[in-house]
């Protein structure tokens, strides 16, 4: 039976109910926020210097693929489903949510969900909450076999559901929006802007050959054991917008291209790395306004290796420029800004912004997590760039390696799916 279990040896079971699973977890909320409980709040305070991230707040036992911490303490999360038909192995995960309460319940049974007309597999990479924490945009990797060859149309899509889990249906389609990546729903609660991989509108590669099927194959989730020697060219992606409760899809920043797009849905926004087409040229960092539909450019960069990330604030940007070196920049004056050297990786702000928790590696491998502490921004001339500050990373959680890992919203909880096991972890962040 699974069930959530606590740090210190406590599982708390649960109950089935109408297809969906609830259970509750053992822990304090006040006033609908997560708190420790009592009794080990003195030993969560005794250090400062992160010791205390190595005892978790609590843990869902699960075989989790993905997760999102909500701004008002839920998590969304699916889960693996594997199963057959007609001896046909598919996958379609389920989608839960642990609520701030201390319940979970499934939302969204996978095996149920079905598009197309033959067998129909897909995993969950990706989940949003809209700012108000009534909705989720769920990103699925899609493979469909289409003839008795077993040749399967690999491809990509975003599902629009509630809380509740009903399907926000878009007038003219259903709940899914084919082709779309890194979706977001905006402030307004009935907009969803998204990227389209340019050459790929209908969000279809191109076809597998029987026996070679995702219907069969690793989780996407998992890296290949033989990564290519090359680096494959940056893919580009046009914007589009939705209004599922009102009008179809539109075309947003027509003749602009973007490699990398985070949101700041709280402000209607985003930061981007916009490139000419066919990926000629500087990259440019660019901040857009998909309401209005207007963009600013902060500067254009010497380079771009990856890790493009907004602060919790929406004051700040950071990304790396090369293997080595990472750029933080105030998006109200671009021209202050920083650089301190760690290695390539993915990373996540803390609450307070003054440092980054990064993971070492590649973002579909797993890696040891450290922070970082920021050097402070200071106005850079025209054609100058700031010093490279040397810092020591300190590594937490006895510098075990993580696949995914995310800090919560307020910055006060850190989320990592366990390896091998693929269990939910939160530790408080001090």
């Amino acid at each position: 039976m699974m069930g959530l279990s606590m740090a210190w040896g406590k599982t708390f079971h649960h109950r089935e109910h109408r297809g969906h699973t609830e259970g509750r977890v053992g822990l304090l909320f006040v006033d609908g926020l997560l708190a420790i409980p009592l009794s080990l709040a003195a030993f969560f305070l005794f250090s400062a210097d992160c010791r205390a991230q190595e005892n978790p707040a609590f843990r869902i036992d699960e075989d989790i693929s993905r997760f999102a911490f909500s701004g008002g303490g839920r998590i969304a999360y699916a889960t693996r489903h594997i199963f057959s038909v007609k001896k046909i192995r598919l996958q379609r995960d389920d989608i839960w949510i642990a609520e701030a309460d201390g319940k979970r319940r499934r939302i969204l049974l996978g095996e149920k969900f079905v598009r197309g007309n033959g067998p129909f597999s897909y995993t969950v990479r990706g989940l949003r909450w809209s700012t108000d924490g009534a909705k989720l945009a769920v990103e699925m990797e899609t493979s469909e076999m289409f003839n008795d060859a077993g040749d399967t149309r690999e491809g990509v899509m975003t599902l629009l559901l509630d809380d509740a889990g009903r399907e926000i249906v878009i007038p003219g389609a259903d709940s899914t929006i084919p082709g779309a990546t890194n979706a977001a729903w905006m402030a307004d609660g009935v907009s969803v802007a998204y990227l389209t991989e340019q050459g790929r509108a209908n969000g279809q590669a191109p076809v597998a050959t029987a026996g070679k099927s995702s219907l069969d194959r690793a989780p996407l989730d998992e890296a290949p054991s033989n990564p290519p020697a090359k680096k494959a060219p940056d893919k580009l992606f046009t914007m589009n917008r939705v209004k599922p409760f009102a009008e179809g899809a539109s075309a947003l920043f027509q003749g602009h291209v973007f490699s990398v797009l985070v949101w700041n849905t709280k402000q209607d926004g985003g930061a981007a790395i916009e490139r000419e087409a066919g990926a000629t040229g500087s990259p440019r960092l660019v901040m857009l306004d998909p309401v209005r539909e207007t963009s600013r450019v902060l500067g254009t960069l010497a380079g771009y290796a990856g890790g493009l990330t907004i602060s919790p604030s929406g004051k700040k940007v950071a990304y790396w420029i090369d293997n080595e070196q990472l750029e933080v920049r105030d998006l109200e004056i671009p021209n202050r800004m920083a650089r301190v050297r760690v290695a390539l990786g993915t990373l996540a702000w803390s609450g307070d912004e003054t440092r980054v928790l990064v993971k070492r590696g590649p973002a579909l491998r797993s890696g040891g997590l450290v922070w970082v502490t920021l050097p402070p921004l200071v106005a850079v001339a025209a054609g100058a760039v700031p010093a490279t500050a040397e810092v020591l990373p300190q590594s937490i959680l006895h510098e075990l390696e993580f696949r995914q890992f995310e800090i919560s919203p307020d910055g006060r909880f850190l989320g990592v799916i366990e390896p091998g096991k693929r269990n939910l972890i939160v530790y408080p962040v001090m």
